[in-house]
Parts: structure tokens; sequence; C-alpha cells
């Protein structure tokens, strides 16, 4: 499987996403050609070469083409473009995700105002740019390393909830609300570079000179044939030592209700010696705030670890109770193991013991 993924460690913008692709390798004809299918009248799309800090980048120059002011008439044109099916949903859906966001920074409904940012023409084609280009390089899965968002403006705020994130630079909009409406509505996952062997890769260029580079960089090539992957998650974690040990289990089922990925308790001798537990939680960021108001709560502790960490995961699929996970390095080894939640409902529901179930 082919795949591609975003380093913004300098943020993202939609040109200089275009800019990666067409360094990675997206033929310039072929891009514009497919362009001409939005019917945006007559436009102008070169790429130069530059350099960034002494890095070599593309830079998109964009001119001409139809400005168009209303979200009601960028949906018309796209629904009577002849680009494809796919491509024009896709393009509608990261539109929707710009107009969306807009909409509540400014505090307008979105089918009476005219927006500054979706209005350009660079948007249509850095938007749709990004969809051909992604399509003629084959890529089929996307991932992304959290945002460097600099100065965002209120509609990339509005864009990245929810999403990982940090700033480096509080003078320069490093992140563009076109840049990350594509890349939150494209990325699978956000993190490391996932394992992968890289056959491509580009740079595109920022039009900001920074003390860094201002480039994005993009990796193309084929998923690892090691067979996992990563993701990005927050660690919680709080010594306890001063709390009935009933209320552990009632703790650990109500935080597993609420998001958490995994949660496990560990012993430990606290302060002045005496026995106490951690309570460890892994989690999602969007439900961070969520089980840490729980862990308060819930528990006598009066502080919280916060730890982000990486995963690696192996594919895994569910077949019934089984789980089947692909072992890297080993062709065509796999190693299989009963959902315990499943086997302890077939156990109940055939009347077998629970070990025999689990043992299958």
């Amino acid at each position: 499987m082919k795949i591609a993924y975003f380093d913004c460690s300098s943020g993202v913008s939609g040109d200089m996403i275009l800019s990666a692709l067409v360094d990675a390798g997206l033929d310039e004809k072929y891009l514009v050609n497919q362009l001409k299918k939005l019917l945006i009248k007559k436009f102008s799309l070169k790429f130069l070469n530059t350099k960034k800090n002494g890095i070599h980048a593309k830079l998109a120059h964009i001119t001409g083409g139809k400005r168009l002011s209303k979200f009601s008439e960028i949906k018309k044109t796209i629904a009577s473009s002849n680009i494809s099916k796919k491509i024009k949903q896709q393009g509608l859906k990261i539109y929707s995700h710009l107009a969306a966001a807009e909409s509540k920074a400014h505090s307008v409904p979105i089918g009476s105002v005219h927006f500054h940012q979706i209005a350009e023409v660079d948007t249509i084609i850095d938007i749709f740019g990004a969809l051909i280009g992604l399509e003629a390089l084959k890529i089929e899965k996307v991932y992304s390393s959290p945002l460097n968002l600099g100065k965002p403006a209120p509609a990339t705020v509005e864009i990245i909830k929810t999403l990982p994130v940090y700033s480096t630079d509080t003078k320069n909009e490093l992140t563009t609300p076109t840049g990350a409406a594509i890349i939150s509505t494209l990325a699978d996952q956000f993190g490391p570079i996932p394992q992968m062997k890289i056959l491509n890769t580009g740079a595109g260029g920022g039009l900001s000179n920074l003390e860094k580079p201002n480039i994005l960089r993009i990796y193309a090539g084929t998923a690892g044939g090691n067979s996992f992957s990563g993701d990005s998650k927050i660690l919680l974690e709080t010594n306890i030592d001063d709390m009935d040990s009933r209320v552990f289990p009632y703790v650990q089922e109500k935080l597993l209700q609420n998001g958490a990925n995994d949660v496990w308790l560990t012993n430990i001798y606290a302060k002045k010696g005496r026995p106490g537990i951690i309570l460890s939680v892994l989690t999602a960021e969007e439900n961070e705030q969520r089980l840490t108001d729980i862990i308060f709560s819930e528990t006598t502790t009066l502080g919280i670890r916060r730890l982000p960490v990486t995963r690696r995961i192996l594919e895994r699929t569910k077949n019934g109770i089984h789980k089947t996970a692909k072992l890297p390095g080993h062709k065509g080894t796999k190693k299989r193991s009963v959902e315990y939640a499943e086997g302890v409902k077939t156990a109940a529901k055939e009347n077998i013991p629970l070990k025999d179930i689990l043992r299958r």
C-alpha cells in the first residue's frame, strides 16, 4: 500500500502541500490539465525552485482564475465541473470544513458571507490540486506529524480542535486555515513517521523567511513490511495511597467506558513506606479532560502526571471472538487470541468454562 507522511514541523499551507507533491514527482502538466476541469476560467500555475535556509524546495505561483465569493457559488462550481466524482466529494468535504470554521470564527452564516480565505482562486487550486496529486501518486493513506501552528488565525483554531498541535513561533502564522483543512480531513493518523519504505520525498516552501527552514516535507512510499503502525496518546498517572481498594475496579471500568484505551494498576511503596497504587490511564488527547475529571472526582488524588507517548501497533483483524495480528518480520506468521469480553459472553451463552473458551 502506498502511503504519504507530511512533516508539518514548520507549519502547513495549501500551496506548500501542492508544491511538496510536485517536488515529490507529481507531473506539473498533468496537474494543470486536471485543474482545468474545474472550469474556473484561465489561470496560471507555475512552480519555481527556491531555497529556504539553504534547503531546496518548490514554490507555487498562482495567478488569474475566477474568484468565487460565496460558499454556495463554490459548491455549484464543484458540482458542475468535469473532475472525477471521488475528488468532487473529497474537495467539497474539505471546503465544508473550512467554511464551517470561517463561519464560526466570524459569527456569520455560511450561506450569506463572503469569505476572504475560501474565495481566493489559490484556495480551490490548492485543495483540488492536493487531491489530484495524491491520486496521481497513488497514495492510499495519509499520515501527518503534529501541526506547528505559529500564531494561528481564528479559523485555524476551529479546524484543529482535537488534533495534536504545538507552537514554536508566536509572531508568524505557520499553519493556515486551508492547510489545516486539507491535512485534518485527509490524514488518517497524527504522530511519528509510520513504518514505511520511502521512495520519494518533496519539499514545498512557504512565502515567509523564518529562522528555521520554512518548508513542508512529504515522504511518499510503501507501508512497512513489519505490519505495524504508530499513533500518539496521552498517559495520565497518579500515585494513590489513601483510598479504599474496593474503589479501584469501579474507577477502572468508568474510565474505560469514557474513552480510555487502557487502564492499569501498579503496586508501589509510596511516601513514608506506605503501600500504594499507581493508576495509569492511556487515552487519545480528545478524551483527556473528561478522564482527568473522572480521576479527580472518583479518587482521593490531588495531582495527575501527564505524559505524551507514541505507540507501535500491530495490524489486526477480528473474526467472531478471535483477534488476529500479523507479526512483523515474519512472512505469513500471525498470532491469535480471544477477545476477553466476547469470551465471557460466549462462555455464559454456551455454558462452557471461560478457561476453555480462552484456550481456544
